[in-house]
């Protein structure tokens, strides 16, 4: 089983949105009210269609242990191929999600890097979308709960640790894999 692991490479792929204003340049992401979303952008994702997925995950470096009280609910790209974000306003709150969610709940749980919940049912549901090929970019959005959710990590543009991917999967059999790309050439 192959496990792909990539970082949150570039200014433009991860974004903060607080009551609709766009941030792209910060030191760190927060996630510590309903009004707060933030987007992580992972290019290059190879992995097929049709694969299944055994883990997936983030890992997130917080530098704080007062923002290491996640009450988030995390959501993965609805879209086949996501594009860099933008400062135009709602950029995150505009663009489609999963329909599948996963909420992280937790306090106390210090700093450095940590891993979040399984996200395995958000990739399965991404990489289902019509149109999604291997090396597609993928996102996920982290929200706040509530005003009691404290949570703060590093982002591409500051000094600690962007975001990571953790995908591990087995790709669909070659003979699925041949039918589906002859099925797509048909169209």
């Amino acid at each position: 089983m192959p496990t792909l692991s990539i970082s949150v490479a570039a200014s433009a792929d991860d974004a903060q949105e607080t009551s609709g204003t766009m941030n792209l340049t910060g030191a760190a992401l927060n996630a510590n009210a309903t009004t707060q979303i933030s987007g992580l952008r992972f290019t290059g994702v190879t992995v097929p269609p049709g694969s299944t997925i055994s883990s997936a995950t983030l890992e997130l470096y917080l530098p704080s242990g007062s923002y290491d009280d996640p009450d988030v609910t995390i959501r993965g790209s609805g879209a086949a191929d996501v594009d860099a974000f933008t400062t135009t306003t709602n950029d995150i709150t505009n663009r489609p999600k999963t329909s599948a969610a996963v909420t992280w709940t937790a306090s106390a749980i210090g700093t450095g890097p940590r891993t979040t919940p399984e996200l395995k049912s958000l990739v399965e549901e991404t990489i289902a979308v019509p149109g999604w090929a291997s090396g597609n970019d993928m996102a996920f959005y982290i929200q706040g709960n509530n005003a009691g959710s404290l949570l703060r990590w590093g982002a591409v543009d500051g000094t600690d640790p962007a975001a990571a991917l953790s995908i591990t999967y087995t790709p669909p059999a070659s003979g699925q894999a041949a039918r589906t790309m002859h099925q797509t050439r048909l169209r």
